[in-house]
């Protein structure tokens, strides 16, 4: 708390007494947490319900500095992965898919955490590849096999009888074939449907168009859609996005999306300006200065809520980026879209193919009037 301000300290007193106000939930997990012995740790709010009040509460209490800060994603997935396991109906599924889940996808997960925060895609990746896990380990339960057993004939059979995301478990028969703990099979990876996703560059130019002259439009709603129509970012990266992504040098403004920062053009460093100035007023961390803050201190913008702001501008965030995607990596090489928008040199690469598809169809049209 900053005791030399008053006035913000009036301000977060207020704020706080609305808060509890408003739920009388809020009120009664304090009450909860007064009646008990012990400090307050993290492992002591996830304990509590409402989720949602325990986890305002939480943000509330990282950013006064009271609770260390941690990877949130990650601990939902160190809570819950393991509860899948009570869902496999065979000891032998159960030995198997604890191993998986323990000295596999966490292990991954929390060495990836080590270097960025996971995002809300790859933690539904991770459960996904859990779920789709434990429907095959029962159908081969219920087929009278057991994993050890399991032939690819058998695999491919359980693929056809269901939908596509069943391709998920793949992750989980590659660590058992590699492992030894069946034999060798293999799900074939889902090709990406890029039929339908994309829009019009006319389209695409029409809602930059507005974002940039549009005054009604708040100046952080203009930036993510002019992020992602752009730069191809994805809502998670930029709900991301800190003033240490934002450098300023003389009259440039340049922002940190990959290896290499990319210099912002007008007005878009106009509007980053304008984000970083409201972040560094607010009395929180210089490490959760977010760019985009949700309603909480210390909290940062849901990709939920973002998305949602965005689709009320017309702007679908998915098919805008694919539609910059195509556009970007059509122009410029791929080392180069990799470096500055931060996406990997493989889908770079893979961006490039689709756009030189894209453009090949888009002059044989040509060619047809």
């Amino acid at each position: 708390m900053n005791r030399q301000n008053p006035t913000r300290h009036y301000e977060f007193n207020r704020s706080t007494l609305w808060w509890l106000d408003r739920r009388p939930a809020r009120v009664a997990v304090l009450r909860t947490l007064a009646a008990a012995r012990g400090p307050v740790t993290h492992h002591t709010l996830d304990r509590l319900a409402p989720v949602k009040i325990v986890q305002n509460l939480r943000m509330i209490l990282v950013t006064g500095g009271v609770l260390p800060a941690r990877d949130e994603q990650l601990a939902a997935l160190e809570r819950r992965l393991p509860t899948e396991l009570t869902r496999v109906q065979d000891s032998e599924g159960r030995r198997l898919l604890r191993g998986f889940i323990n000295w596999y996808l966490l292990r991954r997960l929390r060495n990836r955490s080590r270097r960025h925060p996971l995002t809300g895609g790859q933690a539904h990746g991770a459960r996904s590849q859990v779920r789709q896990a434990v429907h095959l380990l029962n159908w081969l339960t219920g087929q009278g096999t057991s994993p050890s057993a399991c032939t690819q004939d058998q695999v491919d059979a359980w693929l056809d009888q269901g939908p596509a995301h069943r391709a998920d478990a793949c992750t989980f028969l590659t660590w058992t074939s590699r492992n030894h703990h069946t034999r060798p099979l293999a799900v074939p990876l889902r090709a990406p449907a890029i039929t339908g996703e994309i829009i019009t560059q006319d389209a695409r130019w029409a809602l930059v168009r507005r974002l940039l002259h549009d005054d009604a439009i708040p100046v952080a709603d203009r930036t993510a859609g002019l992020l992602i129509l752009l730069f191809a970012q994805p809502p998670s990266r930029i709900t991301s996005l800190t003033t240490k992504h934002v450098t300023f040098d003389r009259d440039t403004v340049a922002l940190r999306l990959g290896p290499v920062p990319a210099q912002m053009p007008p007005p878009l460093d106009t509007y980053l300006h304008h984000l970083c100035a409201q972040a560094i007023q607010s009395d929180i961390p210089p490490e959760v200065r977010w760019l985009f803050p949700g309603r909480f201190p210390g909290q940062r913008l849901s990709c939920s809520q973002l998305q949602r702001r965005l689709h009320g501008l017309g702007i679908r965030p998915r098919v805008s980026r694919s539609t910059a995607l195509v556009e970007l990596t059509g122009e410029l090489p791929a080392v180069v879209v990799s470096r500055i928008l931060g996406v990997s040199q493989t889908t770079a690469d893979t961006w490039r193919r689709i756009a030189a598809g894209e453009h090949a169809s888009y002059a044989a049209h040509l060619v047809r009037r």
